[in-house]
């Protein structure tokens, strides 16, 4: 959504609401410009960044254990992409790649650029930072990474000032994304037993590492906690994506260094490969034959209905759905500056007000609606924007289960 709105001419941060920092919203923003906006573009992207991500951890894996490790981890790596949610475009699989450079820089003891590539990290979503710690566990030069990082950010600064959004970055991505979001309604989910050990599971193998006296100093269980620690407070599995190659490493110096004749160590990988073929074999039976997320037979339909009734450039509002009918439908939101439906958005005072008042101004000949539900994300009724709808809107028909409202 937000990279079409840059293309369509819109300015991050001031006329639409981003709790992340831009990188990955500026890459897919030129890639739109270059070859268009749609779910195939979309789809592409995100292939290209998978198999740069394998790109990255071969060379790395390479270039510090040899081509065999480098091969072995190439092949765990997309089962645990997969496994994770990485079949969809997230801020913390474009989080991997980088990640993983960093990693290499360090331990290769280029402090410099190590430094670059940990601001360009946070630049593409906060949560990166917390790779600074595995960082300092290590042997760092802190005048030359601290000067990379400081250059990176000097230079982001200097763009945004030109573009008038240095403020309005402020307040978005750092006061709002890094102090006011993860305390937010709705933002904390802390998953139950279950899905914890599940999470939990595929890196116990990281745990083998430190039976092998040659592998004791190459901190992967380091990279991989601190890679994982996105995950909260709202626990999702995309995002363990950023921990992703450090598993995939180490299991790849374990089936290579492992000392295979002794019982105990046989049981141990037994265990664990049955374990990740019983959670592997689960999540491949209850996601076969899903199609693409967020563009399921509803959303395509309501597409088709809004084509009809609008003009690209016309602009309609999206409450309690998917924000992606937008830029299917060629449209733009009713509101400037938009901002997401969701809970820790609206409840920041004078949003809705800020809203209503663009409404008002810009008079969108749809509003679509999806009735909320009793519980979860989509229970959330934002009070002042739903009064609004009721008052000066009427139902004209439903679409796929979603409520279109024309003006009275």
């Amino acid at each position: 959504m937000r990279p079409y709105l840059v293309v369509k001419g819109l300015l991050p941060y001031s006329n639409m609401a981003i709790a992340h920092t831009p990188i990955l919203i500026g890459k897919l923003a030129v890639f739109y410009q270059i070859f268009g906006v749609g779910i195939l573009q979309l789809k592409i992207f995100t292939w290209i960044l998978i198999l740069f991500t394998d790109i990255v951890i071969y060379w790395v894996s390479k270039k510090l254990w040899g081509r065999k490790v480098a091969f072995i981890a190439l092949a765990i790596l997309p089962v645990w992409q997969l496994f994770f949610d990485g079949n969809g475009l997230w801020f913390d699989l474009f989080l991997a790649p980088i990640a993983l450079i960093l990693y290499y820089l360090v331990k290769s003891k280029r402090f410099f650029l190590a430094g670059i590539i940990f601001a360009l990290g946070i630049l593409s979503k906060q949560t990166f930072v917390w790779f600074i710690i595995p960082v300092l566990f290590s042997k760092v030069n802190y005048k030359q990474f601290i000067f990379g990082g400081i250059l990176v950010g000097a230079l982001f600064s200097l763009l945004l000032f030109p573009l008038g959004i240095f403020q309005d970055f402020i307040i978005w991505a750092i006061n709002f994304g890094i102090f006011v979001l993860p305390g937010s309604l709705g933002q904390i989910n802390l998953p139950d037993i279950k899905s914890l050990a599940v999470s939990v599971f595929p890196f116990t193998v990281l745990i083998l590492t430190l039976l092998v006296k040659k592998l004791k100093n190459i901190n992967l269980i380091t990279w991989a906690i601190f890679g994982s620690l996105g995950a909260y407070p709202r626990f999702e599995y995309f995002h363990f994506q950023p921990a992703i190659p450090f598993l995939a490493m180490g299991t790849a110096l374990v089936i290579n260094s492992f000392d295979w004749k002794k019982r105990l160590n046989k049981s141990l990988i037994t265990f664990y490969v049955l374990g990740c073929l019983f959670l592997f074999g689960s999540f491949f039976i209850r996601n076969w034959g899903e199609g693409t997320r967020f563009f399921e037979k509803n959303v395509d339909e309501v597409v088709i209905y809004v084509r009809s009734q609008t003009t690209p450039g016309d602009k309609i509002f999206v409450m309690n759905w998917w924000d992606n009918i937008y830029p299917l439908t060629g449209t733009l939101p009713a509101t400037n500056p938009w901002v997401p439906q969701l809970s820790w958005y609206q409840e920041i005072p004078g949003i809705q007000e800020e809203e209503i008042s663009d409404l008002k101004d810009s008079k969108p000949k749809l509003i679509l609606l999806h009735e909320y539900s009793a519980a979860g994300l989509s229970s959330y009724k934002p009070k002042l924007l739903n009064d609004f709808l009721r008052h000066n809107y009427k139902l004209s028909t439903k679409v796929a289960g979603i409520s279109v409202y024309i003006p009275k």
